[in-house]
């Protein structure tokens, strides 16, 4: 019975100590936008979605962008 009390108190405190974890690297990851756009143009430049001059085009926009 005590090793059931101390399972239960095991989780009552891992879950929230989990989920706060879980959210943390959640938001950190989403405030990565500018990389984000960054990588999916260099994907659809290197499936040769987009040719060279697209490439440079959108490239210029999204790094002035960073700049600001």
């Amino acid at each position: 019975m005590m090793l059931f009390g101390l399972l239960w108190v095991a989780l009552l405190i891992g879950l929230p100590v989990y989920l706060v974890y879980w959210l943390g690297t959640r938001s950190q990851s989403d405030g990565t936008t500018e990389d984000s756009a960054l990588a999916v143009l260099q994907e659809r430049y290197a499936r040769g979605e987009i040719d060279d001059e697209e490439f440079d085009r959108r490239r210029a926009r999204l790094t002035l962008d960073e700049r600001r």
